[in-house]
């Protein structure tokens, strides 16, 4: 496979010596790296807001009043369980307490809440369900109350994230604010009936301007996807936090994530790189960050083809680093409120619409988008950069990368019979990846009698089918109806049989998942 972009040093990307320039500068590591692209920059820019670049004005905040962020700490008897020589709500404890100091002296009002706690009440979920508590005021500057609040918490009951996200929302629609946050901290799912997803979409729904924000400690795959839900519903963010290291890093982060978003200086990075006009005239552009380089106008692109082959995977983010334009030619000027907008058209190798379609972003400065290409043929991609509403700026950045997507043999599995595709034996299991334009994987089974065979995606959520084949006549045997995740099953073969794995995701919402396939006598 070809040489990738890859992330070195703290979580920056780099350019690839092959590549046209791009404008960097230095971080503190000495690693050469566009800061745009920083990731946890990026999430900070997504969620502070209101940011400005180096060679832009000041950006005055929109509203007036401090943001309000709301802190919901587990102490649920799970955080009892010992993560190394100590607890989970010890390790806890002591990283919401050090990330205080990223926002002491903001203009931030803060308050504590958490759930679980109350040991003087029945071990119940009839009697520990209720027990979620705001535990301080909503403080500015001095921080000490919620430090001391968070030390005398002790694991002990149920886990009522709904409940808590509700009353948070609650507490906070009553201040003052320019932008209400909460940010949970949880090592697992709801045990109190209630329904955290839905209780985050309210949040959005109330119009209270309150976005919630999940660090998931050292979660399982079921609760992970429950979180995730919870912060996709809440329009806000999850931040994974495995052990107690990466929590204090979470921590931190999500923390500074609620910094004021006023008058934040950032190095724009640039690389303007010229593409066609149409499809057809697209220029071929290796791996690397680019900027657009010109005023597009609304209703026209500029398209670049990339090279992949069969059984690759191209992926093209793309950031923005300025509000709208006003004016036309050399006269054109950044505004100071308008919003940016930008378009990626992921388009075959003959420029018809593939892969993930056409992301498109409209937002303030850091907003990003992502598009997706899985290549089949080895014909690589085009992409097309514009927007249908908007002039698109001369800062709109994109990243081209290209990851690896083959299934087990290289290159991609044929979804036609007559193809070419990885044969298995009992006692042996494949890799694959469906998904956009690799609609469905082929596999040989050589192997009679019971059989069983077990695929398991990567991605608990894809949806997915199974038909089972007689690999000499074609002709079909069984047709499983699998549910997301995972799926065994078993086969009664009296000569070698073909399994086709197909996605089923709807085709204008596509998404892509590895999965693992095992085949195993029955």
């Amino acid at each position: 496979m070809r040489n990738t972009i890859s992330g070195v040093g703290l979580l920056c990307l780099t350019a690839s010596l092959t590549m046209a320039q791009t404008t960097v500068s230095n971080v503190e590591n000495g690693v050469e790296a566009c800061p745009a692209f920083d990731i946890i920059q990026q999430r900070i820019l997504e969620v502070v807001r209101g940011v400005s670049f180096e060679g832009s004005e000041d950006v005055a905040p929109e509203g007036e009043g401090a943001i309000a962020v709301q802190f919901i700490l587990d102490a649920s008897g799970s955080m009892a369980v010992m993560a190394g020589d100590r607890s989970k709500m010890e390790i806890a404890r002591t990283a919401f307490i050090n990330a205080l100091d990223v926002i002491e002296d903001a203009d931030i009002r803060a308050s504590l809440r958490a759930y679980g706690f109350d040991a003087n009440v029945d071990h119940t979920a009839e009697a520990s369900c209720p027990n979620t508590e705001r535990l301080t005021e909503f403080l500015t500057d001095d921080l000490g109350a919620l430090r001391t609040a968070a030390a005398g918490l002790s694991p002990y009951g149920y886990t009522p994230i709904a409940a808590s996200l509700a009353a948070a929302a609650d507490d906070l629609s009553t201040l003052e604010a320019r932008e209400r946050l909460i940010v949970l901290l949880s090592d697992g799912e709801e045990t109190c009936d209630g329904d955290p997803v839905a209780a985050a979409a309210a949040l959005r729904a109330e119009n209270i301007n309150v976005s919630a924000y999940v660090v998931g400690f050292d979660l399982d795959a079921d609760q992970e996807a429950q979180m995730r839900a919870v912060a996709a519903a809440a329009g806000g963010r999850y931040i994974d936090a495995p052990d107690g290291e990466a929590l204090a890093d979470a921590m931190r982060e999500v923390a500074g994530m609620t910094v004021s978003r006023s008058s934040r200086e950032l190095i724009r990075c640039e690389n303007p790189v010229q593409g066609g006009l149409t499809p057809e005239d697209a220029v071929l552009l290796e791996p690397g960050i680019y900027t657009i380089g010109e005023l597009v106008p609304e209703g026209e692109y500029r398209y670049f083809r990339v090279e992949t082959e069969e059984g690759e995977m191209g992926v093209v983010r793309g950031l923005l680093q300025s509000y709208a334009w006003s004016g036309e030619g050399d006269a054109a000027t950044e505004t100071q409120a308008s919003l940016g907008a930008m378009t990626i058209q992921m388009l075959d190798s003959t420029g018809e619409r593939a892969g993930s379609g056409f992301p498109r972003e409209r937002n303030l400065p850091g907003e990003s988008l992502t598009g997706y290409y899985v290549d089949t043929t080895g014909d690589g991609f085009i992409i097309g950069v514009g927007d249908n509403y908007e002039t698109v700026t001369p800062y709109s950045l994109f990243e081209i990368a290209i990851e690896d997507a083959s299934d087990t043999g290289g290159g991609d599995a044929d979804a036609a019979r007559n193809g070419v595709y990885p044969a298995l034996i009992a006692g042996e299991s494949g890799n694959g990846l469906v998904g956009h334009d690799d609609l469905a994987d082929l596999w040989r089974v050589e192997a009679t009698g019971a059989v069983t065979v077990n695929v398991a995606f990567e991605s608990p959520d894809m949806r997915y089918g199974i038909v089972v084949y007689d690999a000499e006549t074609g002709r079909r045997l069984q047709r499983e109806r699998p549910e997301p995740g995972s799926h065994e099953f078993t086969v009664d073969a009296s000569a070698p049989f073909i399994v086709e794995i197909s996605t089923q995701e709807p085709r204008l919402a596509s998404r892509h998942s590895r999965y693992e396939i095992s085949v195993n006598p029955g």
